[in-house]
């Protein structure tokens, strides 16, 4: 009797198995999903751009990066004060909800899927926190884009939120969106090929973006070698797993980083 029971056991634990499997490429395509994109994204969005309006009414400045500062530009000439402001979190909303509409998808989302692409964000993260704690060592990337040393912890979060967003949507959905319609539509080239050489050139581009000399004013290779790297690796994520990904990697990276910069400087 023993042997029926085991030849019944096979097919159950075969069938969870292959639900198993099913739900992991259930989720790999729903999380790449715009409307799950923007659900995800969303406490990000309204985190940093409820920022961007207690900072300007405190009078502390306006506590942003270049990425972000050069979307505000295309809207400066509008004169819309601190609504104005709103704007790039509105048009990363409308790019979305655009994108959702244009593939008719419908309008639902797992929760279970958003609560997954949060832990994936996390883990994706944890290689490049170990990478740039790694490049320290060899005089990494202490610079950045925002001087961080006058900002409380609280707005060192707010603004590592901002990068994650606001550098992804230009780098790697807005740079990389256009070179694959260049390369794959204009000049034909294979998908495949056409990828790895906008991934390549976005890497690059997000390269230059940094601050890469040091106090002596010279070109840091240490810094040069990190940021193409973590170009590279934010651009090969948003291939693979899509723009929400790249964003929650790059945004708790920064946040990461912000908050083992603010232990190693001591209090505040």
């Amino acid at each position: 009797m023993a042997t029926p029971k085991r030849r019944k056991s096979q097919p159950a634990r075969a069938d969870r198995a292959q639900g198993g499997l099913s739900f992991f490429s259930a989720y790999l395509e729903a999380s790449r999903a715009p409307l799950a994109i923007l659900v995800f994204l969303a406490p990000l969005i309204l985190l940093y751009e409820l920022l961007l309006v207690y900072a300007v009414r405190s009078g502390q400045g306006l506590v942003t990066i270049d990425a972000h500062r050069w979307i505000l530009s295309l809207f400066e000439a509008m004169e819309l004060g601190t609504f104005g402001l709103w704007l790039p979190g509105v048009l990363v909303v409308v790019v979305l909800l655009s994108w959702h509409a244009i593939e008719r998808r419908p309008w639902t989302v797992d929760g279970s899927v958003i609560g997954l692409m949060w832990s994936e964000s996390i883990l994706a993260a944890l290689p490049l926190v170990v990478f740039s704690q790694a490049a320290l060592r060899f005089g990494g990337p202490a610079a950045a884009v925002v001087d961080f040393e006058s900002l409380p912890l609280a707005s060192k979060i707010a603004v590592s939120v901002g990068a994650g967003i606001y550098e992804e949507l230009v780098f790697r959905l807005g740079l990389i969106g256009i070179l694959l319609v260049v390369l794959e539509d204009a000049m034909k080239v294979a998908k495949p090929t056409a990828m790895a050489v906008a991934v390549a050139i976005s890497a690059v581009a997000f390269t230059i973006y940094h601050p890469l000399r040091g106090a002596d004013g010279g070109v840091q290779p240490a810094r040069v070698v990190f940021y193409l790297a973590a170009g590279v690796y934010f651009g090969v994520l948003f291939a693979a797993r899509g723009f929400g990904i790249a964003v929650g990697a790059h945004a708790f990276y920064d946040i990461a980083s912000a908050i083992i910069a603010t232990r190693h400087a001591g209090p505040e």
